[in-house]
């Protein structure tokens, strides 16, 4: 059963990332409702779409919305900027999101590089700000991990084996806490990320195609 509850949620999050100011049908809200509860189209790259796309691209799911897709738009020093259809901007170093343009909560947290051995189960502070309502530079304490065990993700373009590195956070000035995954394969490419970016947002889940 669905409650009012559930339908402003996902009406919310629809027009939170990429169908911002459009109308819609009670038809297309019930499409939409139906997507929630058991995934939408767009959350599945297809081999037609891996095969059309010329660029670098990604998949990215916030919560339990729809997918989108966002474009490798240039890199710089391992900095990656991807961007929406809607002009909505990621910036992500290996997978790790580390600030966004556009959304309605908005963040920018201080780079690290969690694939580093030698912070590999060593805590370190870095800081973060978040907009709306803000919270500035605020202390982020981190700790890195790696699974002693390899898994094997799914992926349209073959099934890849990733080493996962399990990044737990806490930010005490507001008492949050979580906990965000980075899948990597063996020559240290980014597969997918699950990473919490906001205490006001769903988890964002990107996996990562890239065309040489």
């Amino acid at each position: 059963m669905i409650n009012r509850a559930t339908i402003t949620l996902s009406l919310l999050m629809l027009s939170g990332c990429n169908a911002i100011g459009q109308a819609f049908t009670y038809t297309d809200a019930a499409e939409f409702i139906k997507g929630y509860a058991t995934g939408f189209p767009s959350d599945t790259i297809s081999d037609e779409v891996l095969a059309n796309f010329d660029s670098s691209f990604a998949n990215i799911k916030i919560g339990r919305g729809p997918s989108s897709t966002i474009v490798l738009a240039y890199i710089d020093n391992g900095s990656h900027e991807w961007v929406s259809s809607d002009g909505v901007k990621v910036f992500t170093k290996n997978g790790f999101i580390y600030k966004t343009m556009g959304l309605s909560k908005d963040v920018t947290y201080e780079m690290f590089d969690y694939s580093d051995i030698s912070m590999l189960n060593t805590p370190f502070t870095t800081s973060t700000t978040f907009y709306n309502p803000e919270l500035i530079l605020a202390a982020v304490d981190n700790t890195i991990k790696r699974l002693d065990v390899n898994v094997v993700l799914l992926r349209p373009d073959g099934d890849k084996e990733a080493v996962v590195y399990i990044h737990e956070y806490y930010i005490p000035s507001i008492r949050w806490s979580g906990t965000n995954k980075y899948f990597v394969d063996q020559a240290g490419v980014i597969l997918r990320s699950e990473q919490k970016t906001h205490p006001n947002l769903p988890s964002f889940t990107v996996d990562f195609f890239y065309k040489y």
